[in-house]
């Protein structure tokens, strides 16, 4: 485990500036500095359409640990630290504060609402779709190393009911109404590292905040089947709206905000959409990528099949990577993700050693090493290898099918033959 140690000693996870730095997930390593927005956006009030997201995408290379006080909080608000407890079935009165305390000064090393990058580069496009119990934010260390290595990057919040908490904005008639998070002082408006919201449009009071629903029985078919439809309805909702805003047209955003959405106009290569999704969100990859073509590759991290009807495995024509986590997968998982394999485009399935189900998530940085093991979140290898192993393994297999000669493949990752990458499964599949 030599070079592993070297691996993490070599990643500080602060930098003495003279000055205490937040607390933070990783930053990108790539050649952008990383911004991001949150978009949320529906042509019709009153349906059930439209998407809500938090949009990574590169900025111009900077400093960013010296620029700390302008990054966002990874809870964008105190409900969805309930929403974890209520998604657990813990008391959110009590748990709530627990995770909010775990979590409440976390930050995320990008600027928000800063400006892309204006070197006149068109760069491919990623919508990731969050596992059962997340949210937009759950999957940001992945997002922001996608954005860093030159991605314009959608996560997902679904309004599936599968979210830990997500929200609808109700239109009433009071105008714009500024909503100061309740740890903010009206004195610390100012400051930099305090960021409120701003509803554009609505009231604070139409926030109708909406939980994770606790559906009997869990694994019920027809009830996951809707939900995996609508939220892969929700991630090509998304992509309509990234090309709007490629198109420079003005997409009227629910949440407001100072930003110019007329800056994304061109910024976009629609000919290259990637399609992510952890777990409940690697069966909303495999749906979108059979019903919708416009998504280019697909990447399956862990992913849970049981939403999937028969006729989505034959439909995918697009090359998929499935990369499993060894403490997860079971013989009838792994038998439906082998029902995409096909002639038509290569399919790679890889294990990765020493990794559960919460190793592509943002939680096993969050709680410390012995909580995290208690609650499943990590397991042998160290989060940053993980997580640098899922980036790669990710980048790798989206690059090769891009035809990106100028970035390096890690083909040792895709065929298996990395020390803890293992090719196919460790599932036993004869029993």
């Amino acid at each position: 485990m030599g070079k592993i140690d070297n691996f993490i000693q070599s990643v500080p996870l602060t930098l003495d500036l003279g000055e205490k730095i937040r607390k933070h997930l990783p930053p990108g390593t790539g050649e952008y500095s990383v911004g991001c927005l949150d978009c949320d956006h529906t042509s019709d009030p009153l349906s059930d359409t439209g998407a809500l997201f938090r949009l990574y995408y590169p900025i111009e290379k900077t400093d960013i640990i010296k620029r700390h006080k302008q990054w966002p909080l990874w809870l964008p608000r105190r409900q969805y630290s309930e929403g974890f407890a209520h998604y657990l079935k813990l008391n959110t009165k009590v748990f709530g504060k627990i995770f909010k305390w775990l979590a409440g000064d976390v930050y995320i090393p990008a600027l928000w609402q800063s400006p892309p990058v204006a070197n006149g580069q068109k760069f491919p496009v990623v919508v990731f779709s969050h596992g059962i119990g997340g949210n937009r934010t759950t999957n940001t260390t992945m997002c922001t190393e996608l954005a860093s290595q030159g991605f314009i990057v959608a996560a997902m919040e679904h309004r599936d009911g599968s979210a830990s908490m997500t929200y609808e904005l109700k239109p009433n008639e009071k105008g714009n109404v500024e909503i100061v998070e309740e740890a903010e002082k009206p004195q610390q408006k100012r400051n930099l590292h305090k960021r409120s919201h701003s509803f554009h449009g609505y009231n604070a009071t139409d926030a109708e905040w909406k939980p994770y629903v606790h559906y009997e029985p869990w694994n019920e078919f027809e009830y996951r089947n809707n939900q995996v439809k609508k939220r892969s309805r929700e991630c090509s909702e998304a992509l309509d709206i990234l090309t709007s805003l490629n198109l420079g047209v003005e997409v009227h955003n629910t949440l407001g905000g100072n930003f110019n959405s007329k800056l994304f106009k061109d910024r976009m290569d629609l000919s290259k959409v990637i399609m992510i999704g952890h777990s409940f969100g690697g069966s909303t990859c495999l749906h979108t990528l059979a019903h919708d073509k416009r998504f280019l590759i697909g990447a399956v991290l862990d992913g849970w099949m049981h939403p999937l009807g028969k006729e989505v495995y034959t439909s995918i024509t697009q090359p998929t990577l499935l990369l499993n986590m060894e403490k997860f997968q079971w013989k009838e998982n792994i038998e439906q993700m082998l029902m995409i394999q096909n002639n038509q485009a290569e399919k790679v399935m890889i294990t990765m050693r020493g990794a559960c189900h919460q190793s592509v998530t943002d939680f096993q940085f969050i709680v410390g090493k012995r909580l995290a093991r208690f609650m499943d979140c990590r397991h042998i290898i160290h989060p940053r290898v993980s997580m640098d192993l899922c980036n790669k393994a990710v980048l790798s297999f989206v690059w090769k099918h891009l035809g990106s000669e100028d970035r390096e493949i890690h083909e040792d990752i895709l065929s298996g033959d990395h020390s803890l990458m293992m090719k196919g499964t460790n599932v036993n599949m004869s029993c």
